[in-house]
């Protein structure tokens, strides 16, 4: 069997992945190459089949078709999970980001059973791996997220408080569903969703070598990019930005502290007050699979012009802005992206939390906006958990199969 691609290779792979597509003297230059070992490695990655070359109309009105490479679109595929209280998502997708499937089903989380979720979640899968064996793709493995504390190394789920989780080897339990065929990465909602917004901002031209990532689910966890990749800190709990104190002697939390960012940017603290300030109750059904029926309810009732609703938003936004500008103040970042439901809540949140943002900052911000909204929406985890298998092998962490 021929070896894999090697590490210059594998660097070129990871540019285009972040850049492309690209003709080949910018591929070059970007992955800091002369023309002759660009042109060697490019046509190496071509007769692998994980690169090819597309053609694109010309700028003008004029003139031939212009030639660029990315990444191969035919031949392998990877699968992305985001393992919820409520529902599980699954989206299989080419090396390029295109999706091929996109599943949703609906789940409810047992936290004394959970090979109950967990058997829902197979069974989606088997789903998906089916759409990339009639497609004759190869793929390349399976990203898996979960909200909560996640050991990304072993595997393991150290807490999920939306899952009722607690040390659970999840990595053994999807590769053994899947007959071990193929690699499993588990990470955080978090990290995966910032990986995919990373790709999605640079490959629309934005240069950044940070940003951090709201959850907005259900409560305020930070994906953190820094120098281009994941950090996840020293015992690989990083981000549980939703205990820093942004209120002295603030409302009570559920750790036993006081003014912590979830009591007042939390999902479930904001829609709380939106449904009081409309003089509807709360009610008790506080589980998370409730959450997304009320984010949508407090929506309709700010489209329909409450302004009791839209003014605790505004209020929420403002709590944002605050939380925002001290992550800024810890970690220092490119961006920060609101993602979750506080995308779907961003027409009421995104002007008061910006607003609140560039007040509270330690130093003035440039021009740009730094605080802003996902723009994969809901599917920013499975999407990220997807590429990380891609970023696993172009890191050589795994091999990609010989065709």
């Amino acid at each position: 069997m021929a070896a894999g691609p090697d590490k210059t290779a594998l660097n070129v792979l990871r540019h285009l992945i972040d850049h492309g597509p690209l003709s080949r003297p910018d591929l070059g230059t970007g992955a800091g190459l002369g023309r002759a070992t660009t042109s060697a490695v490019v046509n190496d990655l071509m007769r692998r089949g994980l690169v090819t070359e597309i053609a694109t109309p010309p700028k003008g009105l004029r003139g031939r078709p212009v030639t660029l490479l990315d990444l191969e679109d035919d031949r392998f595929a990877v699968i992305g999970v985001e393992i919820a209280f409520d529902r599980i998502l699954v989206g299989v997708y080419t090396l390029r980001g295109r999706e091929l499937l996109r599943v949703e089903r609906p789940a409810e989380a047992e936290p004394v059973n959970p090979r109950a979720l967990l058997r829902r979640a197979a069974m989606v899968l088997h789903e998906a791996t089916n759409v990339v064996e009639q497609e004759e793709r190869l793929l390349l493995g399976v990203g898996v997220s979960v909200a909560g504390l996640v050991d990304a190394a072993s595997g393991t789920i150290k807490y999920a408080p939306s899952l009722g989780w607690r040390d659970l080897s999840l990595s053994s339990g999807v590769a053994e569903a899947l007959g071990g065929r193929t690699p499993v990465l588990i990470d955080s909602t978090a990290n995966f969703a910032a990986l995919a917004e990373r790709r999605h901002r640079r490959r629309a031209g934005v240069t950044e070598s940070s940003l951090v990532y709201l959850t907005g689910t259900y409560g305020i966890s930070g994906g953190i990019i820094a120098g281009g990749r994941p950090w996840r800190g020293e015992r690989g709990m990083a981000g549980e930005l939703g205990h820093l104190i942004v209120e002295a002697n603030g409302l009570p939390c559920a750790c036993g502290r006081r003014g912590c960012f979830d009591t007042r940017a939390g999902m479930s603290a904001i829609l709380d007050e939106a449904l009081a300030a409309a003089g509807r109750t709360p009610g008790s059904n506080h589980t998370p699979g409730s959450l997304s029926a009320r984010v949508d309810q407090v929506a309709g009732l700010a489209q329909s012009g409450d302004a009791g609703v839209t003014e605790a938003l505004a209020e929420a936004g403002r709590w944002v802005g605050r939380g925002a500008a001290l992550v800024c103040a810890i970690l220092d970042p490119h961006s920060v992206v609101l993602g979750g439901h506080y995308a779907r809540l961003a027409p009421w949140l995104l002007a008061p939390a910006r607003e609140a943002f560039r007040e509270s900052l330690l130093l003035p911000g440039s021009d740009r906006e730094q605080l802003e909204v996902s723009a994969l929406g809901a599917w920013a985890p499975a999407e990220g958990a997807a590429l990380a298998v891609l970023l696993a092998h172009t890191d050589g962490e795994h091999d990609f199969p010989a065709i």
